[in-house]
């Protein structure tokens, strides 16, 4: 797995947007607006899936995922594609995260 980059790990730090897509068992592609994400560990981002049933479904299909970031205070994003982990157990009482590793470095936008 590739580390996450400074600059990534920066931009999540901040207040920010991600978009998770992902495709269907019927090829058909899905564009989901999450809250917000983290970092798991050096190697990994992490964000709550707690209303998303379609993200799921299609991540338990085919776990390749793109994921855009994006902090529109500072006109950054960032886009990360690698494969989606999918984690049944909340890392707290409250979430249903999905993890990825960063396999690809981020693409800036």
């Amino acid at each position: 797995m590739a580390k996450i980059p400074r600059e990534l790990k920066d931009l999540l730090t901040e207040p920010h947007n991600i978009w998770v897509a992902t495709t269907g068992s019927d090829g058909m592609p899905n564009v989901s607006i999450k809250s917000s994400g983290t970092l798991l560990d050096d190697e990994r981002l992490y964000l709550a899936d707690m209303f998303s049933r379609k993200t799921r479904e299609n991540l338990e299909h085919d776990r390749r995922v793109a994921v855009g970031i994006h902090d529109p205070e500072r006109r950054i994003a960032m886009q990360v594609k690698s494969t989606a982990e999918l984690i049944d157990k909340a890392l707290s009482s409250s979430a249903s995260p999905l993890g990825w590793p960063t396999s690809t470095p981020p693409c800036r936008r």
